[in-house]
């Protein structure tokens, strides 16, 4: 499955109303954060101690990938988005942030919108930005005269992401893993195909992507994957510092 292909398969994912699933998951109830479809609801579930930190909540834009899946050098291969609170806030509040999200799922971004410092205070960008803080900054001494924003903003171009299950959660959990639901199979189909040519990374959930061992492809064991580091001096981080030619 190439780009187009992934991104045609999530065209038929409507986006104008919650609940947010592609139409070939079938999500059994018990995956599913009942009743929460925006922060409103969230913060009635909370008072209630209805809520439960594996469950998927599809009151929020899934997120299958960031950045250009027919365009980057590398591909960061994840198990799902988090969750945080404030998603909602960005979400209800922020329409050009929501519309951002979209464009991404349509494939009209050109670059990984967590890189992009407009989006600073969101969870987002804190969780990517932290990760490839020190390459980023590697790459600005360089190749950019020391500075940080342009190398940030060359990183994602060249730099994309793939969740294996596209909605979010606190925490993946142990006894609930829908990995074989028909997004995470189309997940990794695509990441088969760019592993043929290009730099695949996978710092977590090695077994569940199923990806192999290609000469692209660059896995964590089980120690590495504790902190899934994409510092230099991590297997990630040096992947990508060799696209600089670092």
């Amino acid at each position: 499955m190439n780009a187009r292909e992934l991104t045609k398969f999530w065209d038929q994912c409507p986006l104008d109303k919650s609940p947010y699933q592609h139409p070939c998951d079938m999500l059994d109830s018990g995956s599913i954060q009942q009743d929460v479809g925006c922060y409103a609801d969230y913060v009635s579930a909370f008072k209630e101690s209805r809520l439960d930190d594996t469950k998927f909540h599809l009151g929020l834009l899934p997120q299958p990938y960031h950045g250009d899946l027919e365009n980057a050098e590398a591909i960061i291969l994840l198990k799902n988005p988090g969750f945080h609170a404030s998603d909602y806030i960005a979400e209800e509040g922020f329409p050009e942030f929501r519309k951002s999200i979209v464009k991404t799922i349509r494939q009209r971004m050109g670059s990984h919108m967590f890189l992009d410092p407009n989006w600073a205070w969101t969870s987002g960008f804190t969780w990517w930005e932290s990760k490839l803080r020190k390459v980023g900054r590697c790459i600005a001494d360089h190749k950019f005269n020391g500075d940080y924003p342009k190398a940030l903003a060359c990183l994602s171009r060249r730099v994309a992401c793939l969740e294996l299950v596209p909605y979010h959660s606190v925490s993946f959990g142990t006894s609930r893993k829908p990995t074989q639901i028909p997004s995470a199979n189309a997940a990794r189909r695509f990441a088969q195909q760019a592993s043929e040519d290009r730099k695949v990374i996978v710092p977590r959930a090695v077994k569940d992507w199923d990806i192999g061992c290609g000469k692209h492809v660059i896995t964590y064991d089980a120690n590495q994957a504790r902190s899934a580091s994409l510092g230099p001096d991590s297997l990630g981080g040096r992947a990508i510092l060799e696209l600089y030619g670092l």
